[in-house]
């Protein structure tokens, strides 16, 4: 983008305007110091709480790491360790990612609201909507994670296993949330209480921001998507409206000299626009009289709004790029690794608790999975409307320098605007059935193991 933030640059204070496009999530990124609003306070002692974040899922990572390496353990509790790593790892760089690039995301959420606020023909309704189902995309990614996590806390303490020892005795030995490596003996009292409540905390303070960090971007990608469907509106609408100085569908035959919004179609007359106008008064405007040249106006300012999406589609890839392949890869992983807890149900002596996580697990990384491929989709398919859109305008009664232009931008829209992460995968639902497809791929590899 032109406008680009600089260190000794001031801008606007935009926490307002961010919290009502990207909702509760911008307010706890916020909150928690992992993000803040272009020109709001300064994070200060809130990254302190991010810094414990990170130390938490290091923490786990670490554990994990260390239990595998100095103790065999069974192939159950080994699958769970590299669970619980691959996890760690991939929200503490999802983490590191947006702390980071904090600047290039606060001058891509400037570059958005600044969209937003220079293309307004028609924009109104369809934001509200968008915005709104955002709020339900939101809804539905929290719903299968609020499932899980009360399994992860509740089917370690009804999980017990009986040891023999070399001495002819029976120890019951309990189950912790995760398996890591601990200084301590976590088998005594009050030592397993600790590591219990040690291991809830260290599960609750990990998923969260992960999950608002999902939240984040879910609600960038509605936002460019509705100014796609927007465009696509504003394009297929370009229509020539004067006939003999009379806008040719004005309840009141107001004479129009010029005016921006007579080159699109619209219910309502320049009147119900809070327009002061009457019968007997013209319509002053700085553009042209003419209507030809008022139509190819209209069209360079939709193409300036393509350009506009381009860049900021382009900027959103480079900053999810890398962690967002990460995260698909794990998910791909994790998701044929929960999805044992289906064969777990058939198999006798299979604890209830435990393939009840399993099965509570598995739909979680699903969702994640699906509603990023179903954002990016969305986006693709938006996009590969505006052809459509630019041959149902009304370019037959236009002139040869609009046809031109005209013909341009639908060479330049043939290419449909896309987050290709990692400069190999593009979010769609191809990608999606890809996952799934490599994904039993290695569950049937697993299970014949």
């Amino acid at each position: 983008m032109k406008n680009q933030m600089h260190s000794d640059e001031k801008v606007w204070d935009t926490t307002k305007d961010v919290e009502a496009m990207l909702g509760p999530s911008a307010v706890v990124m916020s909150a928690i110091g992992l993000w803040q609003p272009p020109g709001g306070r300064p994070a200060g002692a809130k990254v302190l709480v991010t810094s414990a974040v990170l130390l938490m899922m290091l923490t786990i990572f670490l554990g994990g790491l260390v239990q595998l390496v100095l103790e065999p353990l069974p192939l159950e509790e080994i699958l769970d360790a590299v669970f619980t790593c691959a996890c760690s790892f991939t929200w503490g760089i999802r983490v590191m990612v947006i702390r980071l690039r904090q600047r290039r995301v606060q001058q891509l959420v400037v570059d958005v609201l600044n969209m937003r606020k220079r293309f307004t023909e028609n924009a109104a309704a369809l934001r509200k909507k968008y915005h709104r189902r955002g709020l339900m995309v939101c809804l539905a990614w929290v719903v299968f994670p609020a499932l899980a996590v009360p399994m992860w806390f509740v089917e370690p303490a009804m999980t017990k296993k009986l040891v023999t020892t070399s001495e002819n005795t029976t120890m019951v030995i309990r189950k912790t949330p995760f398996i890591m490596w601990m200084p301590m003996e976590t088998q005594t009292h009050p030592n397993y209480e600790i590591t219990y409540v040690a291991h809830l905390s260290l599960l609750v303070c990990s998923v969260s921001p992960t999950l608002i960090i999902d939240l984040f971007f879910a609600c960038l990608m509605t936002a460019i998507t509705a100014d796609i469907d927007i465009l696509n509106n504003n394009i297929a609408n370009m229509r020539l409206y004067k006939e003999d100085g009379f806008t040719e569908n004005s309840e009141k035959g107001v004479e129009v000299t010029a005016t921006w919004e007579t080159t699109y179609q619209s219910k309502k007359s320049l009147a119900e626009k809070s327009e002061r106008v009457d019968d007997n008064t013209q319509v002053l405007a700085t553009y042209s009289t003419d209507p030809y040249e008022q139509l190819h106006r209209t069209l360079a300012k939709n193409i300036q709004h393509h350009q506009t999406l381009m860049s900021i589609v382009g900027d959103l890839e480079s900053i999810m790029s890398e962690s967002s392949v990460l995260m698909l890869i794990v998910n791909s992983i994790n998701i044929c690794l929960q999805a044992l807890g289906f064969v777990d149900a058939f198999r006798p002596g299979a604890k209830r608790s435990t393939v009840l996580k399993k099965v509570l697990t598995f739909p979680a990384y699903i969702n994640q999975t699906a509603h990023f491929c179903w954002l990016g989709q969305a986006i693709i398919d938006q996009s590969e409307r505006l052809q459509d859109s630019a041959f149902s305008c009304g370019w037959a009664d236009a002139d040869q320098r609009f046809c031109s232009s005209l013909r341009i931008f639908m060479l330049q829209a043939s290419r449909p605007l896309k987050l290709q992460i990692g400069k190999i995968f593009t979010l769609s639902r191809n990608l999606f059935l890809q996952i799934l497809n490599t994904s039993y791929t290695i569950f049937n590899m697993m299970i014949n193991f």
